[in-house]
């Protein structure tokens, strides 16, 4: 668990940090049994829990910035896993495991399956103050080298007030991420004597590795340039498809 998850009271504090988190976790494990601790538990603990259970890995990475994105959807009123697949063109496969996950850290409510079995979401207060604290420490991480994943935390900024400037300047070093990688495969590229097959192999695998990245690259690029100032005001219109 990264120390940036942590309110700065306790950060400096690691005796009462420790303390913090037990506490946390047990008055977790009460309501998961049914038992309702003496006091609520504190807003801190609904973040610390959360990035608690985080794995430390790239994956974890994917999997929070996805988690932010999908409440930040359903706080903007799109509620079901069919209405982010039509609407942001999110998968149910990414977005499913997404909803179970904010639904376990008690993110969201659902509701009731509706006539064609789809439930709709509901973020809970827990689920927006982790939304006004997850987009800062997204951004403080730096670009994740996934382009997707680099868009997601550049429009959760954006979105939540961040201010369109903090949302291209994150665009851009996910761009000079990128180039930064061709680079390094460049200076990879030695002289040593191999098989014609396994140099071709690689040589050509390398190849377009860095045709890859300078895309990307190109692409953060153009998509830091298209950015709104804003992402406030009226639901904007989109095709409906008949049947």
């Amino acid at each position: 668990m990264s120390l940036r998850h942590v309110p700065d009271r306790l950060r400096y504090d690691p005796d009462r940090f420790v303390r913090r988190l037990v506490d946390c976790l047990l008055r977790d494990e009460a309501l998961q049994n049914g038992v309702r601790p003496q006091s609520w538990r504190a807003p801190e603990c609904d973040s610390l829990i959360y990035w608690f259970n985080m794995s430390e890995t790239r994956d974890k990475r994917r999997r929070t910035d996805l988690d932010a994105f999908v409440l930040a959807l359903i706080d903007s009123g799109i509620s079901t896993p069919y209405e982010l697949q039509k609407m942001a063109s999110l998968s149910q496969g990414a977005t499913i495991p997404a909803l179970e996950r904010l639904l376990e850290g008690g993110f969201v409510s659902q509701g009731k399956a509706g006539v064609r079995g789809r439930a709709a979401y509901k973020t809970s207060a827990a689920g927006r103050r982790f939304l006004k604290s997850a987009w800062r420490t997204l951004i403080d991480d730096g670009p994740s080298g996934d382009l997707d994943a680099d868009l997601r935390v550049a429009l959760l900024a954006l979105w939540a007030g961040g201010g369109r400037r903090l949302a291209t300047d994150f665009l851009h070093q996910s761009a000079a991420r990128k180039l930064e990688s061709v680079a390094t495969l460049e200076e990879s590229t030695d002289q040593e004597l191999v098989a014609p097959l396994a140099f071709w192999y690689r040589k050509l695998r390398s190849s377009v590795a860095m045709a890859q990245l300078k895309g990307e690259s190109a692409a953060a690029l153009t998509m830091a340039d298209a950015l709104p100032k804003s992402l406030s005001g009226k639901l904007l219109p989109r095709k409906r498809t008949t049947r």
